[in-house]
């Protein structure tokens, strides 16, 4: 083996070396459920078209989410209000006080983080008929 031929040997297994160091690196700091949480059912559902005396919305997700950290926005027809996740439900559902709404097309926006961190958010679009 000549010298030259050596040191291309040495430097390709220092690289490799390298690249599964950052890659062991990576999969120890990701965690295995690094994937966003999914709404398993929601009320309302996705364009659901429903009658206005709705005093509470709910969402589930496929686990656990942290209540205090969730940011909630109901669009309406009117503008944009915050609202507040009831704190101390189930762990993986957000329940929503509402009140009456009037006829239009709505959207609940909705931010969560997952016990492990992760953050995912979702949109559910619905309308409210007229009586």
């Amino acid at each position: 083996m000549t010298r030259d031929s050596w040191k291309a040997s040495r430097r390709a297994a220092i690289q490799g070396l390298a690249l599964a160091c950052v890659s062991l690196t990576v999969a120890a700091v990701m965690p295995a459920s690094a994937k966003p949480m999914s709404v398993v059912r929601s009320f309302p559902m996705v364009n659901q078209i429903m009658e206005g005396r709705a005093t509470s919305f709910s969402i589930r997700f496929d686990g656990p989410v942290a209540h205090g950290s969730a940011r909630l926005t109901l669009v309406t027809p009117e503008g944009s209000r915050s609202l507040r996740a009831r704190l101390g439900g189930e762990p993986n559902t957000l329940f929503i006080a509402v009140g009456d709404l009037r006829p239009g097309n709505y959207e609940l926006r909705w931010q969560v983080r997952a016990m492990d961190g992760q953050r995912s958010d979702g949109v559910i679009p619905f309308s409210v008929s007229a009586r």
